[in-house]
């Protein structure tokens, strides 16, 4: 089978999944099992293939999730693989998880943080400028976004320890100066903070992993906006009064990426340009019975085109020829019925009747239907052989 699952394979895999009545779109591990077990795979093959499968590790199997297991499944028992995988391979991973699968290859490759990383804070210090920009380009405005959208719960909240993974990164960052950095955007001591505040919280950050000190306080157009109730983003006016600073040529090129080990975990790195996976963002939220119904259609009216082109093909494609062909058919007819009468009539010549003037008036009178009809077909068939020589040539 080819490196990649097919729109006709998908729609299989949806028929069984949705047939073994998935509870919030999810499969436990007693419904998957009926299937897993019809394989006839040995178990430590389907205890892989379901590691593999639950990306998320949930103990359950979404419809994506379930996708993959089918297909590992598939593969074993069709010989298109003699074993599985140590690892799902890329094209199989779906887009929409690709950042688990990362932050998992991540993480059980190890951590390079470690306490012993962090420098004296002392002699750290006494290196850092006060210089410190509050001005947000746009390249970093990418970046921060994309750590906050993976980051952020159903409510656009983060707490601090969400970032857990990306403090680990920044190992020229003291945990003090994070935790400053954090105290700076939430004055009120919350739980979790707002999109408005994480973005000024990692533009510290990143600042700080630059050689900037941890500033003691904030812009007051921000200070004001981290005291609302229900904060509204905008970036353009939270910066009113920040001026985007001059520096000089190539200052850019010297400053590093931030957190680019962290985007590159979650599947956000700025550097990234191919795609990894399957997208199953086509099938998301859809109607699978509609989908199921309107491809029932499709083929229905494939099959009506293929019979009505067939039906075309045996007939002249030529309306012009159709039409004399008809026109002598039904001459054909008049002129065969008129040939009938004429000889019934002559047949009952002897027979007793009304008035034999009647019936020679008659009989004259067919002939003559004939004749001029005989003409008329004959100058049909002339036109047609003219249509057809036509059309030869």
């Amino acid at each position: 089978m080819p490196e990649k699952l097919e729109e006709w394979e998908i729609k299989k895999y949806w028929e069984i999944f949705s047939g073994l009545k998935p509870v919030d779109n999810k499969l436990s591990g007693d419904r998957v099992s009926v299937v897993f077990k019809n394989s006839q795979l040995n178990t430590d093959q389907l205890a892989l293939i379901w590691d593999l499968s639950d990306i998320d590790q949930d103990g359950e199997l979404d419809f994506e999730e379930f996708c993959i297991a089918m297909r590992l499944i598939f593969d074993l028992v069709n010989g298109t693989v003699a074993e599985l995988p140590s690892t799902l391979p890329n094209w199989l991973v779906p887009g929409s998880k690709a950042h688990l699968v990362q932050a998992n290859s991540a993480v059980s490759q190890g951590s390079n943080y470690s306490p012993n990383n962090q420098v004296d804070d002392e002699d750290e210090d006494a290196k850092l400028s006060s210089d410190f920009e509050w001005y947000i380009s746009p390249t970093d405005k990418s970046s921060y976004e994309s750590i906050y959208t993976a980051s952020s719960d159903q409510y656009g909240r983060i707490k601090f320890n969400d970032l857990q993974e990306l403090y680990e990164t920044l190992v020229k960052v003291p945990q003090t100066d994070i935790s400053s950095a954090w105290n700076l955007v939430n004055p009120k001591q919350a739980e979790t903070i707002d999109k408005d505040q994480c973005l000024v919280f990692l533009h510290i950050l990143n600042q700080r992993s630059n050689g900037k000190r941890v500033p003691r306080g904030v812009p007051a157009s921000l200070r004001a906006t981290f005291s609302k109730e229900t904060p509204t983003y905008d970036l353009k006016s939270s910066q009113a009064q920040v001026s985007k600073p001059s520096s000089a040529p190539g200052h850019e090129s010297k400053k590093h990426s931030f957190a680019d080990s962290y985007l590159a975990k979650i599947g956000a790195s700025q550097n990234s340009s191919a795609e990894i996976g399957t997208d199953f963002s086509a099938t998301k939220d859809t109607d699978w019975e509609e989908v199921r119904l309107t491809r029932q259609l499709q083929d229905l009216e494939e099959l009506i085109s293929k019979v009505e082109k067939d039906r075309s093909q045996r007939l002249d494609p030529d309306p012009a020829v159709n039409a004399s062909s008809m026109t002598k058919y039904e001459l054909e007819q008049l002129l065969k019925y008129k040939e009938d009468k004429v000889a019934s009539l002559k047949l009952s010549n002897g027979a007793p009747s009304g008035s034999l003037s009647s019936i020679k008036a008659d009989v004259d009178l067919i002939e003559s239907q004939v004749q001029t009809l005989q003409e008329y077909l004959q100058s049909k068939k002339d036109e047609l052989k003219q249509l057809q020589s036509t059309l030869k040539t």
